[in-house]
């Protein structure tokens, strides 16, 4: 087994474990090595190996028993992450789902992070916000999608709920592939995008609830707005379904 490189390292172990279930290395019942043994084999840290696993737990792929080890509990579990694969854009309803589930999780999230964020938390999302400035003015997508990936994080870290770090942290993967995609096809996200998240940071750092839910609301509306526009403008309502018709 390869060592796994530093960039996505979680969701490298969990595209790892998933390709030793797929040829049948491990099967349904197997219980996995503990977890010095396997962040060993894998190449990284136990820290990165917890949280992928406790991602794969929320899949339903293992089951972590108490007293015994980490099992695999089923095969057909990643099948709906596998179904996302790329290009997640083109797909209209995945697409809308994931914009529902980022504005719920994530408006709370900034709501509750305007209450309890710490002035450390608060100066690491003014870099970060001017980070992506910077990336913007390059117009460098990738590096952009990492500050802002990072930064939705900070936000959920910051709201000092367990819970709603580990539902961002499950969708996280889901999260990157769609920025990527949607910034390289749809004009003048990035410069949008870029304006809300200062609008959510300042809201934060005001310690304003009800603003930073609002900005971030906003920032969600745009995204569906952007996703109408370039669905009708590629043609692609009628074959995967008008999305207009929902909103987040």
């Amino acid at each position: 087994m390869i060592s796994i490189s530093r960039r996505k390292l979680a969701d490298s172990v969990i595209d790892e474990i998933k390709g030793m279930i797929d040829r049948g290395d491990l099967k349904e019942g197997d219980k996995l090595p503990n977890q010095n043994d396997f962040a060993a084999q894998l190449g990284v840290s136990r820290t990165v190996l917890r949280e992928a696993l406790q991602i794969l737990d929320q899949l339903g792929v293992i089951e972590q028993r108490p007293k015994y080890g980490t099992v695999i509990r089923a095969k057909a579990a990643l099948l709906y992450s596998a179904h996302l694969i790329p290009p997640l854009i083109s797909d209209n309803r995945a697409t809308l789902e994931l914009i529902q589930a980022r504005r719920i999780i994530e408006v709370g999230s900034a709501e509750l992070a305007a209450k309890n964020a710490s002035g450390k938390q608060i100066k690491e999302m003014e870099a970060l916000v001017a980070d992506m400035a910077k990336m913007q003015q390059k117009d460098d997508s990738i590096q952009y999608t990492e500050k802002n990936i990072a930064f939705h994080l900070l936000i959920a870290k910051a709201s000092h709920n367990r819970f709603m770090v580990h539902l961002l942290v499950t969708i996280r993967g889901f999260m990157e592939q769609w920025t990527q995609e949607s910034l390289s096809v749809i004009p003048g996200l990035m410069d949008r995008s870029s304006k809300y998240h200062k609008a959510i940071y300042e809201a934060i750092r005001d310690k304003n609830p009800r603003k930073a839910g609002t900005s971030m609301k906003k920032h969600m509306s745009d995204f569906l707005t952007s996703l109408e526009r370039y669905y009708k403008m590629t043609g692609r309502e009628e074959r995967n379904g008008k999305s207009g018709n929902q909103r987040p």
